[in-house]
């Protein structure tokens, strides 16, 4: 299992700030963003304004994914 936290309009879309995935050893963000979608699937057009963290360090789709890891999903940042 992971923990998926989610952020900001990423959390309003999906309805909920934390949900757990059952996810494959050394599994990858893209393989779990259509776990997600599927279970959320307001979230599918933020797809390329979302960015990703594991255990707290940014991750690009390609990142791996294990059981007991924490995945961020954070909406764009705006400031000036």
């Amino acid at each position: 299992m992971i923990e998926v936290l989610l952020f900001g309009a990423a959390a309003d879309r999906a309805g909920t700030r934390k949900v757990r995935l059952e996810v494959e050893e050394d599994s990858t963000l893209a393989e779990i963003w259509p776990l997600l979608t599927d279970r959320y699937p307001g979230l599918c057009p933020m797809r390329d304004t979302l960015a990703f963290a594991v255990n707290g360090e940014y991750a690009r789709m390609d990142g791996r994914v294990g059981p007991g890891d924490e995945v961020a999903v954070l909406p764009p940042v705006s400031g000036g």
